[in-house]
């Protein structure tokens, strides 16, 4: 469907909601009643002109951050769409509103949404249990496979511990579907967290993921392009096929405080807890639907944002009060905020909305140093400038930005200081780093790979490599595989040779056949 024709069947789903809007201000004057649709134009416009400006002003305050995306959303109807910097800094590629960006897990909203709707149709049943989804798997009994639902998974509140699986299919890429499988029937519960609780992680996301994959053979990628993608004219929007993109606009590269990373989303490394890449167009489609006030995709949207779990916490000024599927809920400058954000190395996303005032944004950067709180500070604009008018909302962006520079600084100042002071670290190797050389496996996290790199070591792990530096104890070393995501890797050294890494909570021991494949531990009689 065209743009055009996408605007006007949301436009008709929100046309009755638009008259209950009573947040129009213009200017430095008071709150005027019942606007006509004349002044919310002009009103609209001015908005736009005036976040443009704030962006502008951003950017240029803050000129490590290479590039934002925006899409602010009004009743329904795009008020600003746009994208200032550069999508890549070396090539020079200008990001513009059809620049898709990683949202990283942001994507759980769209697979609560895209869930919710099959769940009303009876296609599938939310309240299906572990067991129901998959009785041919051999669950741990202390997990309550019988009593742990799709939904409970969905909001975190499913009391189960993880790590390796979220690890492989979000970091390394290191797995097939065996692996994937014996993951799945290892999976233990969280001593911290029983079930019931909330704790928010990806495992619930992929567990799920795999239960709907084995119940329906629909996979996740496909529900969503079926359920939410080609019904709103997200053709921008990819949960796959990022190597396959050909000439379309190239996704935005992943920078941190002006330095390029190196690690980039793969297909591997799409998973259904953050597995999206959007452009600003698309954003606003998303947006829109949250706004909407009829049609079964709408009603499927705004019953994932129905909080399931409660909680008291907070993220910034963005109070946290409950949980749905995918979307957080919580006061928020008299209304209920509903929010899903996401950040991985190198991108960050904001994307929230507020039914009661029909205002929604989305902003995305591709940089998790400074712009890792840009994109809310953006958000703040629009929401202040809609709700205080545009002087207020120019005074407090101008208080915001003047923090952000003054926290920005102190935090480069002790990034600084930390790799200095690494970098005079003696080593702590006790042997050769050729007596470090191989590979280690680990049957749940899979396989390091050691190589000397001079006085150093270089690991690598799937996608992911780094170079050490000193540790701080006897045989240890620091490596950033995860950019920005400092680990210990701890050597046990026997008979002039290391014969194991611990890492991750794990022992690593050298594979036994030295081809870095890792075999399941015996099957215990």
């Amino acid at each position: 469907m065209a743009r055009g024709g996408i605007w006007r069947a949301i436009g008709m789903a929100v046309a009755a909601f638009a008259g209950q809007v009573a947040l129009a201000q213009t200017g430095d004057s008071g709150a005027t009643p019942a606007p006509t649709a004349e002044n919310r134009e002009a009103q609209d416009r001015a908005f736009a002109a005036d976040f443009d400006r704030f962006l502008d002003t951003a950017m240029a305050r803050f000129p490590s951050v290479p590039a934002l995306s925006v899409a602010v959303v009004r009743d329904g109807a795009p008020v600003f769409v746009g994208a200032k910097g550069r999508a890549n800094v070396e090539r020079g590629v200008a990001a513009t509103a059809d620049t898709p960006f990683y949202i990283a897990s942001s994507t759980k909203a769209f697979v609560g949404t895209a869930l919710a709707q099959l769940d009303a149709r009876g296609t599938i049943d939310l309240d299906w249990t572990m067991r129901e989804l998959a009785p041919d798997v051999s669950f741990a009994p202390e997990i309550r496979a019988d009593q742990i639902s799709l939904r409970d998974l969905l909001a975190h509140r499913h009391g189960l511990a993880g790590d390796a699986m979220a690890f492989r299919l979000a970091y390394s890429g290191d797995y097939d579907a065996a692996v994937l499988e014996r993951l799945l029937a290892g999976l233990k519960p969280d001593a911290e967290t029983p079930a019931g609780t909330f704790r928010y992680g990806n495992i619930g996301y992929n567990v799920a993921a795999l239960l709907i994959e084995r119940r329906t053979g629909m996979r996740w990628q496909d529900i969503l392009e079926a359920e939410l993608l080609t019904p709103l004219g997200m053709t921008g929007t990819l949960a796959e096929g990022l190597e396959a993109r050909g000439s379309r606009s190239p996704v935005a590269t992943p920078y941190s405080g002006g330095e390029r990373v190196y690690l980039t989303k793969v297909d591997k490394t799409m998973h259904a807890a953050g597995g999206m890449v959007a452009s600003a167009n698309d954003m606003a489609r998303w947006l829109a639907l949250q706004l909407a006030g009829r049609g079964a995709i709408a009603a499927a949207a705004a019953a994932a944002r129905e909080p399931v779990a409660t909680l008291d916490s907070a993220f910034g000024p963005f109070k946290r009060t409950g949980y749905g599927l995918g979307w957080y809920s919580g006061p928020f400058e008299g209304g209920t905020l509903y929010h899903a954000f996401g950040s991985f190395a190198g991108a960050r996303a904001h994307v929230s909305v507020q039914p009661a005032t029909g205002l929604g944004v989305a902003a995305t950067a591709n940089d998790d140093g400074v712009g890792f709180r840009l994109v809310d500070l953006a958000a703040l604009y629009a929401y202040d400038w809609y709700r205080l008018g545009a002087a207020e909302a120019e005074v407090r962006a101008t208080a915001q930005l003047d923090t952000l520079a003054g926290q920005w600084a102190k935090q480069v100042e002790k990034l600084t200081a930390q790799r200095a002071e690494r970098a005079a670290r003696p080593s702590q190797l006790s042997l050769s780093p050729a007596a470090y050389a191989g590979d280690y496996c680990n049957v749940d996290y899979g396989t390091i790979r050691v190589t000397p790199q001079g006085t150093q070591l270089a690991l690598t792990m799937g996608r992911l490599r780094g170079v050490t530096e000193a540790g701080t104890e006897a045989d240890t070393v620091r490596a950033e595989l995860i950019p920005g995501q400092g680990e210990i890797y701890r050597f046990t050294v026997a008979g002039g040779v290391a014969t194991a890494i611990e890492a991750f909570g794990s022992r690593f021991d050298r594979c036994p056949d030295g081809s870095g494949r890792v075999s399941p531990p015996p099957a215990t009689p």
